[in-house]
C-alpha cells in the first residue's frame, strides 16, 4: 500500500469527506495542518504530491486517535501480507549499523529471496540455533543471565512466543527471539523486579489476551538476514496489533543504543548487575513504536524503495 492509497482508505474507512478530514486534521495538529485545504488533500490522495514524512506521522497519529488502532487500516492483514508491504532496504536503514549484533558476512551473491525465516519450533535446526544463542548470550551478557538451553527450547515451543530463525540453504544465518508476556510481568521485567531467567510459561500471554512483546535475543550474519528477521517481526506486530500493548527489551550493550533509537524505543530503567555492568531497559507502546518517520517510510513509500531483484 502506498501513502496515497492508505490516506484515501483510512478517510473512507472513517466515513469522512475530504472537507471533514481537512477540518479534523486542522483541529488535531494546527502546526502541521494549518494551511491544508481540500485541493492539497486531493493531490495527496491521487498521488500527485505527498507530504513530508513528519506530516505522514501526524496523519497516522490522527487516525490512531479516532480508531484506537496502532496502525489504522491495516487491521485485516495476515503476517505474510504485512511482510509484502515492508521495504527491505528501508528496514536495513531503520536497523542502522551494529557491529556486534550484525556481522559482515559477504552477501553480494545472496539475495533476500534466498533467505528464509522460520518459527524455530518448525525448524530442523532448533537445537543447533539454541546452542548458538546460548554461546552468544554468554558473550553479550558477560555470562550474567544464567539461561539454560532447555529453558530457551521450552519458550520457543510455546505457541504465542516468536522465536525466528533465518536460514540460507539449510545454514544458520540469524535469529530473533521475542516473548509474549502478560502486561503485569512485562512491567516487572521493565522495572527489573524479576530477571528474564526466572520467567516461566505461566508468565506468557496467549493469543487471546493482551500481551507485550519482549525481545530477548538478536543476531544476524549480515544486513540482509537482519532485515528479513525484522521484517517478520514488524509484520507480526502489524498483524497482531489488536492484542499487543507494548514492546520492549533489555540490554547491556553500548552498540545497541543507536539500533534502539532507530526503533523508537525509549529508556525506562537501569540496574547494576555486576562490576561495570549496567542493564538498561527500553520500552514503548505499540502505537508510538509504529508512529515514526522511519517506519512510515518503510511501509508507505515502497514505490521509492530500490528493492533487490
Amino acid at each position: 500500500m502506498q501513502f496515497n492509497e492508505y490516506l484515501k482508505s483510512c478517510r473512507e474507512h472513517s466515513r469522512l469527506t475530504q472537507e471533514e478530514l481537512v477540518h479534523a486534521l486542522y483541529s488535531h495538529n494546527i502546526d502541521d495542518f494549518g494551511g491544508l485545504d481540500t485541493t492539497t488533500l486531493s493531490k495527496w490522495e491521487r498521488g500527485l504530491t505527498k507530504p513530508k514524512a513528519s506530516k505522514q506521522v501526524s496523519l497516522l497519529k490522527y487516525f490512531q486517535s479516532i480508531t484506537g488502532d496502532a496502525l489504522p487500516c491495516f487491521n485485516d492483514y495476515a503476517i505474510e501480507e504485512a511482510e509484502e508491504l515492508i521495504c527491505k532496504i528501508g528496514m536495513q536503514n531503520l536497523l542502522g549499523n551494529s557491529k556486534e549484533l550484525v556481522l559482515n558476512f559477504p552477501s553480494a551473491m545472496i539475495g533476500s529471496g534466498d533467505l528464509h525465516v522460520y518459527q524455530l519450533r518448525n525448524s530442523e535446526m532448533i537445537d543447533e540455533v539454541i546452542a548458538i544463542n546460548m554461546d552468544m548470550d554468554k558473550d553479550f551478557n558477560h555470562n550474567t543471565s544464567k539461561f539454560t538451553s532447555n529453558q530457551f527450547k521450552e519458550w520457543a515451543l510455546f505457541p504465542s512466543n516468536s522465536f525466528y530463525s533465518c536460514e540460507y540453504k539449510g545454514q544458520f544465518f540469524g535469529l530473533l527471539f521475542t516473548l509474549r508476556l502478560k502486561p503485569e510481568v512485562f512491567e516487572q521485567i521493565m522495572d527489573q523486579e524479576i530477571d528474564e531467567k526466572d520467567l516461566t510459561v505461566d508468565d506468557f500471554a496467549s493469543f487471546k489476551e493482551i500481551g507485550c512483546n519482549h525481545m530477548i535475543s538478536f543476531f544476524a550474519m549480515n544486513e540482509k538476514a537482519a532485515a528479513m528477521l525484522f521484517i517478520r517481526y514488524y509484520a507480526h506486530l502489524i498483524a497482531n496489533q489488536k492484542v499487543i500493548a507494548e514492546v520492549g527489551l533489555g540490554t547491556m550493550m553500548e552498540d545497541v543504543k543507536k539500533f534502539i533509537r532507530n526503533m523508537n524505543l525509549h529508556h525506562h530503567g537501569s540496574k547494576t548487575v555486576g562490576e561495570g555492568l549496567v542493564l538498561q531497559t527500553y520500552r514503548e507502546t505499540l502505537p508510538n513504536f509504529l508512529a515514526s518517520e522511519k517506519v512510515i517510510k518503510m511501509i508507505l513509500s515502497k514505490q521509492d524503495c530500490p528493492e533487490e531483484v
